[in-house]
């Protein structure tokens, strides 16, 4: 399934890891040292402070978990689907997440945990975006499968199986963006803080903004050709 996407895909998955992975450099570098991109380590932490009775870190992890997964729900009302195709207002989605992470840079500068409250919810829509297409499962803000699926096809290779190509050359490109992202974020975070999260709003914003201009030429030509 990978041959069939097309080259914007592969651009956007890499800029959208790159942004997320910027994202979550300064979340972790920030006062609450917490993790927006994923869950896993959250939900981890969240059973272990209910072992623990400890409630306010189990009601403030909740919430994290919590807010990453109301991002998705938005992702799917906005995106209405889950097959990837261009035109199905993934420009509008891109939008939205440039503003909530314009949003959570206020807050965390004002040092409020809604602003980890609002990274994650613009994570969880992110992460809705491209998250299938048909069998095949793209992420683009985390890497626990990525890693996975690169090791597997290494282990087929080793084995004596074929490997697809492209499929292994987007796993690794979008590896390298989140990783990207990372090193890119925490240079930028000890030189201007928290407005580093304006680089990945621009990221989003303008991404979001190129996709609406594309497809509405691509309708106007469409019109063009059905007029003449």
């Amino acid at each position: 399934m990978i041959r069939k996407l097309p080259l914007w895909v592969w651009v956007g998955g890499v800029l959208l890891t790159l942004s997320a992975g910027l994202v979550n450099s300064v979340a972790l570098l920030s006062f609450s040292n917490q993790a927006v991109t994923h869950v896993t380590g959250s939900v981890t932490l969240a059973s272990t402070a209910l072992a623990q009775q400890n409630w306010a870190v189990l009601s403030h992890l909740s919430m994290v978990v919590f807010c990453f997964f109301l991002g998705a729900v938005l992702g799917g009302v906005i995106t209405r689907g889950s097959r990837l195709r261009l035109g199905r207002r993934y420009g509008v989605a891109l939008i939205v997440e440039c503003f909530l992470l314009l949003v959570s840079m206020m807050l965390f500068k004002h040092s409020s945990f809604w602003g980890q409250m609002f990274a994650s919810l613009a994570c969880g829509l992110q992460n809705a975006l491209v998250s299938t297409f048909s069998h095949a499962v793209i992420r683009t803000t985390h890497m626990s499968g990525i890693v996975t699926d690169l090791g597997a096809k290494i282990g087929y290779w080793l084995s004596g199986r074929g490997i697809d190509k492209r499929r292994f050359a987007l796993y690794l490109l979008l590896l390298s963006g989140f990783f990207t992202g990372g090193v890119l974020g925490a240079w930028c975070f000890g030189l201007v803080g928290y407005k580093t999260l304006i680089l990945a709003a621009l990221i989003t914003g303008l991404s979001g903004i190129l996709s609406l201009i594309h497809v509405m030429g691509i309708r106007r030509r469409s019109e063009s050709l059905v007029i003449s």
